[in-house]
């Protein structure tokens, strides 16, 4: 899982380096021209702000190292041609179809978040790439693809299957902490023998958490503070990314 989801972050943060370009239907193509732009778009109106900002970018010298994506396309490039992980393509609402639902609070890194409709449809997508948690996405012919802060545009959030050889831990873990990540840490805990009492649904990190871990910390020669950071997750068999 950890290599897959680096990987697919590096990718993603290497557009937004590269300043590639927002253009409707398209999944990671180079060698740009404006005729392919205009042949893509779906107006006239469309094909003009693409072919504007694509040539900005290329007057600024990104010309030979940009790509063109659509929202989804952004995502699927990685996840069919470049990992293998998807076998055929997806569209932003084929993709939250893939995802478990999740609150806002428990975006992490490797999460997807949606623009839906009135309908439940989603009409845009966005990759979560840390624990800000900051977006990266195909935004728009005016925009390319951009890293920003979540924002109100987003209104269902999800967590795909594409990285699910195991959890990745980004945060130390202490007393008064909720989420996902406590009951995984809970799982950890309980694999080597220790808190087979505590509840692996309950998300809040609770007194009796703090114990079970300062237990385990002091029997196997880590600092013993109840704090689940990378030392203590890594011997407990866990990932932590920092």
């Amino acid at each position: 899982m950890a290599n897959k989801l680096n990987d697919f972050i590096s990718y993603l943060q290497e557009q937004v380096n590269n300043h590639s370009i927002y253009v409707w239907g398209a999944q990671g193509q180079t060698g740009i021209t404006e005729d392919w732009i205009r042949k893509k778009e779906t107006s006239k109106a469309n094909g003009d702000r693409a072919v504007a900002y694509w040539k900005k970018q290329v007057n600024a010298g990104y010309g030979k190292v940009l790509r063109a994506f659509d929202c989804s396309g952004l995502g699927m490039y990685f996840l069919q041609n470049l990992s293998g992980i998807c076998s055929s393509d997806m569209n932003a609402n084929g993709l939250k179809g893939k995802c478990k639902k999740i609150a806002k609070s428990e975006l992490k890194a490797g999460d997807f978040v949606f623009k839906v409709n009135s309908e439940g449809r989603a009409t845009h997508v966005g990759y979560v790439v840390d624990d800000v948690p900051n977006v990266i996405e195909a935004r728009g012919r005016d925009y390319g693809v951009v890293k920003g802060k979540l924002d109100s545009r987003w209104n269902a959030f999800g967590r795909p299957p594409f990285w699910n050889e195991g959890y990745v831990f980004t945060r130390v873990l202490k007393y008064g902490r909720r989420g996902e990540d406590v009951c995984e840490l809970k799982k950890l805990l309980q694999s080597k023998g220790y808190g087979l009492n505590l509840h692996t649904t309950n998300k809040n990190y609770l007194s009796s958490t703090k114990s079970v871990v300062k237990a385990y910390q002091k029997a196997n020669g880590l600092t013993v503070d109840g704090k689940a950071g990378k030392n203590t997750v890594s011997s407990l068999g866990g990932i932590f990314k920092e």
